[in-house]
This record gives C-alpha cells, sequence and structure tokens, in this order.
C-alpha cells in the first residue's frame, strides 16, 4: 500500500537535492576573461620598463625583467584558465547532477583557448616573417 511517508521516502533524495554552482568554473571563466586584461597590463608595462631603460645604466637587467613579466602574464591566466575549466566539467560530470556550470566552464575554457592562439600566433608570426624575409 502506498502512504505519504512510502512516497517521503522514495522521493526524499530528490526533493534534498540542492544543486551547487562549481567554483572551479567560474574561476576558470574569471581567468578567461582576464586573459586579454593581462594583456593590456603587460603592455602598459612594457611601455614603462621601456622608458626605464631608455633612462637607466642597467639596460640588460631591465630587458630580462620585461621578458620575464611578459611571459608570466600572458601563460598564467589562459593556462589557470584552460586548466581550471577543464578539471571542473570533470568535477560535474562526476557530481551526479549536484554540481552546475557547465556554460562557465565552457566559456573559460573556449576563451583561453582562443587567447592561447593568438598569443602562439603573436610569438610565432614575427619568426615566420623573419625567416620569409
Amino acid at each position: 500500500m502506498v502512504t505519504e511517508e512510502s512516497i517521503n521516502d522514495i522521493f526524499s533524495d530528490i526533493l534534498n537535492h540542492s544543486t551547487k554552482t562549481s567554483k572551479l568554473a567560474v574561476t576558470s571563466m574569471i581567468f578567461g576573461l582576464l586573459a586579454p586584461v593581462c594583456f593590456g597590463v603587460v603592455w602598459i608595462g612594457s611601455l614603462v620598463l621601456f622608458y626605464l631603460s631608455s633612462c637607466s645604466s642597467s639596460h640588460d637587467l631591465i630587458k630580462a625583467g620585461q621578458y620575464i613579466m611578459i611571459a608570466f602574464s600572458y601563460s598564467v591566466t589562459w593556462i589557470l584558465g584552460l586548466v581550471l575549466g577543464l578539471k571542473s566539467l570533470e568535477n560535474i560530470r562526476n557530481s551526479e547532477q549536484h554540481l552546475v556550470g557547465k556554460t562557465y566552464a565552457f566559456v573559460g575554457i573556449s576563451i583561453s583557448a582562443v587567447w592561447m592562439i593568438v598569443l602562439i600566433a603573436r610569438f610565432l608570426l614575427p619568426a615566420l616573417f623573419y625567416v620569409n624575409s
């Protein structure tokens, strides 16, 4: 015989089921969106370091700092966006619908992947131009 208690026992998992947004997915999207912003910050920092190198006598140290800053800020944001997005998709898939946020993860992954292609092209195109000329 079906009673209200038996129905509540059967559907208690559904009734108490709460979904949460994956924090990794949101973080992935934030890092993906920060990649172009870091590019602008790098350009401003490069201009400042270029100005300092023209005024200072320690050109080599400032140039090395400039290249380290550019490489670090180019790579960190899109790599974190890509890795965190992939990890969050795995967590969402394994959570049995307790985690949501696939859209955030896809946005983070796609922006990071596009930014990765832009940066690789930015570093390879001058080399290809030099080889062809």
